[in-house]
């Protein structure tokens, strides 16, 4: 099993922030309104409390103190000056899609087959949390759809990247 000393500082950051940008990206495809966006924050801190008490040690360090607040500041000056809705939320796919893409990457140089398909599973399930944690278009949490065409849109996506 991999540990983050196994990994350059690039790699290591990558693999850290492609969490974050996963559940980011998702939340940012629907259109879920105040208290969804809530739920949906709330869905990421599930999954990492989740992460952290299981018993992979590797994707465990992705959610260190230190690194939780780095991924966040680089993701931060990244999407700063995103003037729209419909650029940040293109832009924080792309950004997803290639930290997907390097991480697996590097996991596939420098860890084993377990650690990539741990790193698989985490971040589909962060995304279909987020995915699911709110009714789209509904008012106060009424009516509305669970995952909205722009999520399943990205699910799909992300499904191939993590394929």
């Amino acid at each position: 099993m991999a540990t983050r000393s196994d990994f350059t500082p690039e790699q290591w950051a990558t693999l850290r922030n492609a969490p974050q940008l996963v559940a980011l990206a998702t939340a940012a495809a629907g259109n879920s309104g105040l208290f969804g966006s809530v739920s949906e924050g709330m869905a990421m801190a599930s999954s990492m409390a989740e992460t952290l008490r299981g018993d992979h040690a590797l994707l465990r360090e992705l959610f260190a103190r230190d690194d939780l607040r780095a991924a966040q500041d680089e993701i931060k000056a990244m999407i700063r000056g995103v003037a729209d809705k419909s650029a940040l939320n293109a832009t924080l796919q792309e950004a997803a899609a290639s930290a997907i893409r390097n991480a697996l990457a590097a996991l596939a140089g420098k860890g084993g087959q377990g650690d990539a398909d741990a790193y698989r599973r985490l971040l589909g399930s962060i995304a279909d949390k987020v995915a699911n944690a709110s009714s789209e278009g509904s008012f106060l949490g009424f009516g509305g759809e669970r995952v909205s065409e722009g999520e399943r849109q990205f699910l799909e996506r992300l499904k191939g990247l993590l394929a």
